[in-house]
């Protein structure tokens, strides 16, 4: 059974199926693992927000889109035009079509999601033009999106047209369409990323603090890089061969490392108890340099320790080891028992009564 519908075994051999699908699952399952640490890490805490909200639905219209970019790999995908087997150009085209929306909404959702973490970052402070500004990238940038989802939904005259070519009407040009919309996505991506660096720059932490926050936002330039590569693919389908892999390719990267990026500040907690866990465990296996892990001691074996250590002159201080167990015989053996306190204090209360 072949993957590409009705294309020979010779054209199967030079489709680039293989890469959409290592591309699209590997990256969609790490986005989905960590979009729900985050997720996860934030009900414990008891601080869902709205932005936590917008993850989960941009979570989900990543997954879809990365769902229609396998659907197509089967239909066409992969392979240039000439090379696509004609009767999968229907089946192809409509997915194409329902794909691009949730593209276009999809990335100005992990946007929004990071804008609103900027304004969590500020809340309870007076920077009030800050806020302003904040809110107007946000409405820009999702307005902006939104429009840009609209446009390719109706970019033809009848809507059918878009998946249907044989049908009479009109589109709006390719080229100039894409180039814009993706234009007006790395100019909301540069937007972004630069916006909370002077907030950042004024924290009052250490310098080698203060710039991993900074390296840490500046991570999200990496989607700005797949939007210009994304780009850069318009004119290989509008003048060169046709083949949208690539194209496809860098859309499914930016979506899911956005959605990436934005969920990695919120999984400070784990990698905080990650690290207090690996001290704790060295702790309990080192301690003043000798070794102390609880062990099981028989009568004999605490007797015989007991009788070493009786020649040698008193120790003004004890592991916690020593304290638990050794000291932990009975009374006979010189162990510490709460029992003495309760009997004084019994003593006591007889000779009052009498």
């Amino acid at each position: 059974m072949t993957w590409v519908h009705h294309a020979s075994p010779e054209v199967e051999a030079e489709s680039q199926y293989r890469l959409i699908l290592g591309v699209c699952l590997s990256l969609t399952l790490s986005m989905v693992l960590i979009v729900c640490l985050r997720l996860t890490i934030r009900y414990h805490a008891r601080r869902l927000e709205a932005s936590d909200y917008v993850m989960v639905v941009t979570m989900i219209f990543s997954i879809i889109y990365s769902a229609l970019c396998i659907a197509q790999s089967r239909y066409g995908l992969g392979l240039p035009l000439k090379l696509r087997p004609k009767e999968d150009l229907s089946q192809y085209t409509k997915l194409n079509y329902a794909g691009r929306p949730f593209y276009q909404v999809g990335i100005a959702g992990f946007k929004a999601s990071l804008c609103l973490n900027y304004l969590r970052l500020i809340s309870g402070t007076s920077k009030t033009l800050f806020r302003i500004l904040i809110w107007v990238t946000i409405t820009l940038s999702t307005v902006g999106h939104i429009a840009g989802a609209l446009v390719l939904i109706f970019n033809c005259h009848p809507v059918e047209r878009a998946w249907n070519p044989t049908i009479s009407g009109s589109c709006l040009p390719s080229g100039p369409t894409f180039y814009g919309l993706a234009a007006f996505t790395i100019i909301c991506d540069v937007m972004i990323i630069i916006l909370p660096i002077p907030l950042l720059l004024q924290l009052n932490i250490k310098p080698a603090q203060k710039a991993g926050v900074v390296c840490l936002f500046l991570l999200g330039l990496f989607t700005t890089i797949c939007s210009i590569l994304r780009l850069t693919q318009i004119h290989r389908i509008a003048h060169g061969d046709g083949n949208s892999t690539m194209l496809v390719l860098w859309g499914t990267i930016e979506f899911n490392v956005g959605n990436i990026v934005t969920c990695i500040p919120f999984l400070a907690p784990l990698l905080k108890g990650a690290v207090r866990d690996f001290r704790s465990h060295s702790d309990r296996k080192h301690y003043d340099g000798r070794s102390y892990a609880l062990q099981s001691w028989s009568k004999d074996q605490r007797s015989q320790l007991r009788s070493t250590t009786s020649a040698a002159p008193p120790r003004t201080r004890r592991t916690p080891s020593e304290e638990l167990i050794l000291e932990s015989g009975g009374p006979e053996e010189g162990g510490i028992h709460m029992t003495v306190e309760l009997r004084v204090s019994l003593e006591e209360k007889s000779t009052k009564e009498r």
